[in-house]
């Protein structure tokens, strides 16, 4: 079913998909380069990863990009018409693909005498899927660069929500194409890893900050903040868990230290009373088992004279060692 020709039929609808992923994709999809050169660079990017050429009867040549985003089908459909005056179609299918049941089909006729913008956008006038490499004249500034970026985001790239883990990927089905737009990455000094999944290249981020440098890059303003104020959060989460953590273990640790002590002063008491001990260890034993919850820091406030942590945690250590050692005595 053709929905429009000559323009793009605002009657296409979206599907909504509130995933951070689609909402980064549509962000992106309205974010028009300011410069021609950009323009040609994010469409070259676009065609490399989703475009083919299929040749007709007469001679001339169909230019044919799918999309499982309808925001990113408008955005090619007005490159193509902004930087080379091309009029498209737009198809929507409902079929398995991209694991979504609806696509977005731009057709582009290119006349025998138009098949120059082929080359210049770096795609082979062959019946086969188009852009297995990156023309580099076309990104040689850092503008287009990151345009290119936008481009191949667009149509193959993928980030999971913040609030769970960090991930960020771009799946490439070429390899040629895969090392050169992590070569991109790298001159705009963006680090990826990359792996071989089911016969594609993935390249991937899963640092924090470096997912929020490649959001930048690609200008993707409002995901970058959404995703800046959910890393904050989660941090702070984290640093207030650690902390309780923290004293969780000490006063798990004070509870069970207070628990023994008191234990082996008690059965001190039943075989040999107090007597045994100097008046200072006598002393400590004594404010232990009245104040079993306290710390060392606060049973040495109530010494007399007051006893600093270390000097409390010394003395109950000569303490608990004169016990047990009483305590074996036949």
């Amino acid at each position: 079913m053709i929905l429009c020709s000559g323009h793009y039929s605002e009657t296409v609808s979206e599907e909504v998909d509130m995933s951070f992923s689609n909402e980064l994709r549509n962000e992106l999809a309205r974010v028009m380069p300011a410069k021609l050169c950009c323009c040609r660079a994010e469409l070259a990017a676009l065609l490399a990863v989703s475009g083919s050429i299929v040749k007709k009867a007469d001679g001339d040549m169909l230019l044919r990009i799918v999309t499982e985003n309808a925001a990113t089908g408008r955005k090619i459909f007005k490159l193509l018409k902004e930087i080379y005056g091309l009029h498209s179609s737009v198809r929507v299918q409902n079929q398995k693909r991209f694991k979504k049941n609806r696509f977005y089909e731009v057709n582009t006729v290119i006349k025998s005498d138009n098949k120059w913008i082929f080359e210049e956008l770096n795609m082979a006038d062959k019946n086969e899927n188009a852009g297995s490499s990156v023309n580099w004249n076309l990104v040689a500034k850092s503008c287009c660069k990151r345009a290119y970026l936008r481009g191949v985001f667009l149509s193959r790239g993928f980030v999971s929500r913040p609030q769970g883990g960090y991930h960020l990927e771009i799946v490439l089905n070429s390899d040629k194409l895969a090392a050169d737009v992590q070569e991109i990455l790298h001159r705009l000094n963006l680090q990826v890893r990359s792996i071989v999944r089911k016969g594609s290249v993935v390249l991937y981020i899963k640092e924090s900050e470096k997912i929020a440098d490649f959001l930048r890059t690609v200008e993707a303003s409002r995901a970058l903040l959404e995703f800046e104020n959910i890393r904050i959060i989660k941090s702070m989460r984290n640093n207030v868990n650690r902390q309780v953590n923290c004293e969780t273990a000490n006063l798990n640790k004070t509870v069970n230290a207070s628990v023994r002590q008191v234990e082996l002063i008690k059965k001190l008491i039943l075989k040999k009373g107090l007597k045994v001990l100097s008046p200072q260890l006598r002393d400590l034993a004594l404010l232990r088992i009245k104040y079993p919850a306290s710390s060392l820091k606060d049973l040495g406030s109530q010494l007399e004279p007051p006893l600093s942590k270390s000097g409390v945690a010394y003395r109950m250590r000569k303490l608990e060692s004169l016990a047990e050692k009483i305590l074996q005595e036949n």
